[in-house]
């Protein structure tokens, strides 16, 4: 099986006060040979969701610095598909299930894998199940 990893998935596998326990589970389940899909837009959102940590005073620079090590550990396999008709595709998916365009590349992605969604917002776990996509949560 494949998977596609969003970034509310990763945060929970690399921020201490965001851990899950379904979501450790969900990721130790997967086998070495499996590939773990995400579009190039998940490291902005980790870059973001990282500098927030920050800017809320929730962690300093230092503690943040050592959630890159986690993340790099998951082994993601960045899918580099861009240009109109990528763009086109992603935003048919952002009308057809009320999604933002950032949701929407991380369902197009796990469409065109056949991957299992791996996330933990509830809008794009829904639309994805509307649209016959396997849902880890």
């Amino acid at each position: 099986m494949a998977y596609v990893f969003d970034a509310s998935f990763v945060g929970a596998l690399a921020v201490p006060d965001e851990k899950n326990p379904r979501v450790d589970k969900i990721r130790s389940g997967i086998d070495e040979s499996e590939k773990i899909f995400a579009p190039q837009l998940l490291w902005y959102e980790i870059a973001n969701l990282l500098n927030n940590l920050i800017r809320r005073k929730r962690y300093s620079f230092d503690e943040v610095i050592q959630f890159f090590a986690p993340i790099a550990a998951i082994r993601l396999v960045c899918d580099s598909e861009t240009g109109i008709h990528h763009s086109q595709k992603i935003f048919r998916l952002c009308n057809e299930c009320n999604l933002s365009s950032y949701d929407a590349a991380y369902l197009e992605l796990a469409e065109r894998k056949g991957a299992a969604l791996c996330t933990l917002d509830e809008g794009l776990q829904a639309a994805a199940k509307k649209r016959g996509v396997t849902v880890l949560k």
